[in-house]
């Protein structure tokens, strides 16, 4: 009898990030602090052990052209990668409803990755401990850089390193409101980091201790304006530059009121965080008056592991909620 799991991949933002330094191996060191919100992707998988392993991937949703179910896509990679490592043969039908824009920042490919490795892991009845979910988090870095803190139960974390080294962050803070609105230019992380130069070395110590003052707001519960203040996106100073329409973003929707604005990750998708709900509509009604084309989400930080995207609002074509 074949087995079935429905889970709820969230999407993130980066409320900070600086860029420390460059690797050896040409990926860059990061301090961040990643928060899951309420918007994401819905998976479906369904599996049962067989002689031989098969993958079946299939894509639909409003945000599904483009995306190939292939060996390519980081959702089978995610399967084939925990099957192979658990020396399990199984056929595998993942079903992804893609509702997150990708190459925007929001950690759309990590997070359905992550989702599948937890989906499979509950179908096959397979219990976690300490040395079990070290391996888990090894196996989901090699997959990519935000896996891991998407296969967490926290919703806040600092990463470190290239995004894998991750500290949980306890939140008591009143969520505010979020509108991403995310320009018809994608931003590939590659791209995101080229010819990226590096603050000096004093300037990186006081970003990381602003970072920290962040996380210390947020474990005591500060209200928003508190904080607002200290949030950053080194990255925004590579893709300003290279795409004028996310820098002309930022400008427009705190120009509309936003209580803060930035790009999250590499972009290209700018969010900003409005105390008040009406304020947040408003301003996610004028984003979307001004170009038709954006996708544009209302939404809030992740609460609960079972809380889905039914909160959330979201559209292309400027029906904001």
């Amino acid at each position: 009898m074949t087995n079935e799991i429905s889970v709820f991949a969230p999407a993130k933002i980066n409320l900070f990030l600086e860029v420390t330094s460059k690797r050896a191996d040409g990926y860059h060191n990061i301090a961040t602090l990643f928060a899951k919100i309420a918007a994401g992707d819905n998976i479906k998988i369904s599996a049962r052990k067989a002689d031989k392993t098969a993958i079946e991937l299939k894509i639909k949703g409003p945000l599904a052209g483009g995306l190939k179910g292939d060996k390519t896509n980081l959702a089978y990679k995610a399967a084939a990668a925990f099957l192979e490592h658990f020396g399990i043969n199984a056929e595998c039908a993942i079903r992804l409803e893609k509702n997150i824009p990708m190459a925007a920042g929001l950690g759309g490919g990590s997070s359905d990755a992550a989702a599948v490795i937890a989906g499979l892991r509950a179908l096959f009845n397979i219990e976690i401990n300490a040395k079990r979910m070290k391996d888990l988090i090894k196996l989901a870095a090699g997959l990519g850089a935000d896996v891991p803190f998407f296969l967490r139960e926290e919703k806040y974390c600092k990463g470190e390193g290239i995004g894998e080294v991750l500290t949980p962050v306890k939140n008591n803070i009143v969520s505010p409101w979020i509108v991403l609105v995310c320009p018809k230019e994608p931003s590939p992380t590659k791209e995101a980091y080229a010819g990226l130069q590096l603050n000096k070395k004093e300037q990186i110590l006081t970003n990381v201790s602003n970072l920290n003052k962040i996380i210390d707001s947020i474990k005591v519960g500060n209200p928003l304006e508190d904080w607002r203040s200290l949030t950053y996106n080194k990255l925004e100073d590579c893709v300003f530059k290279r795409i004028a329409s996310v820098s002309a973003l930022k400008k427009e929707l705190l120009a509309l009121g936003a209580d803060a604005a930035m790009m999250s990750g590499s972009g290209s998708c700018v969010f900003t965080l409005v105390k008040d709900k009406l304020k947040a509509k408003e301003i996610a009604r004028q984003a979307g008056r001004a170009d038709g084309g954006r996708f544009i989400c209302l939404t809030h930080f992740w609460r609960t592991r079972h809380e889905n995207h039914g909160n959330t609002d979201s559209s292309y074509g400027g029906r904001a909620a």
